[in-house]
């Protein structure tokens, strides 16, 4: 069974997404795909993962057992009520199931508040993000190619939308 649980800006918690951010599978599909340092994660976390209330960052739990992190932010233009989502399951609990379920558990909890879409930005070579975002309802909008300024990697993004 998977819940949803409120993460709380403590470096517990964080302590947690940052050992899943790091793992080598994440990295690879991170925006940045880099390793984060902790000093550089704990001022991101508590500084802006919290900003905005409806937005207040998740794990997610499969049988009580603490299985991913999900968080949100502002789409960057117009969809209406609308939140983006960045999910990341614990490495010993992907390919189970655990994404999609969480991600259908995320979907009820902002239809709930009243949203009208969830927005993900994804890198195009992580198929197994992809495949979940599109057993869950998500569609892909466009596809666009960014430079990170960080690393000055060029890379593919799709972007997917889901109504609720």
């Amino acid at each position: 069974m998977i819940e949803l649980k409120a993460c709380e800006k403590t470096e517990k918690d964080a302590a947690k997404a940052f050992a899943w951010r790091n793992d080598p599978e994440t990295v690879a599909a991170a925006y940045v795909a880099r390793p984060k340092t902790w000093d550089s994660f704990w001022l991101e976390f508590s500084e802006y993962y919290f900003r905005i209330p409806d937005f207040s960052p998740l794990f997610v739990l499969s049988d009580g057992r603490d299985a991913g992190f999900v968080r949100f932010d502002a789409p960057d233009r117009d969809y209406g009520k609308a939140a983006e989502l960045m999910i990341n399951i614990a490495p010993d609990f992907r390919g189970k199931g655990v994404g999609t379920a969480a991600v259908e558990a995320v979907k009820k909890l902002f239809k709930a508040k009243g949203y009208e879409r969830l927005i993900a930005d994804v890198r195009r070579q992580n198929e197994s993000s992809l495949k979940m975002f599109a057993k869950t309802g998500f569609s892909e909008e466009s596809v666009r190619t960014e430079r990170v300024e960080r690393t000055g990697e060029i890379c593919s993004i799709v972007r997917l939308v889901c109504l609720l």
